[in-house]
């Protein structure tokens, strides 16, 4: 259960990094495939798909951080020969 509760707590820790740095790094590295007029309709429904899959991709990889560490921090379990 301690395990499970790792995992999870990094899964949600990567997904907020991921939440507050993501719309910075889609403005700086992305320029988007439309050209901006008039209506930005495109342009706004473009963002939040790149901002979608960033939090999402962040998620994951504070799930397998969590994973790591969960096997990493583990009790190792003793073993009394009777």
């Amino acid at each position: 259960m301690r395990n499970l509760y790792i995992v999870l707590f990094c899964f949600f820790l990567g997904a907020t990094f991921t939440a507050l740095f993501a719309p910075g790094i889609v403005s700086w590295y992305f320029d988007p495939p439309t050209s901006i007029g008039v209506s930005c309709k495109e342009a706004v429904s473009w963002g939040i798909n790149a901002y979608q899959k960033m939090v999402f991709i962040g998620g994951v990889f504070g799930l397998l951080g969590g994973v790591v560490m969960a096997f990493v921090l583990r009790r190792k379990k003793t073993v009394v020969a009777v």
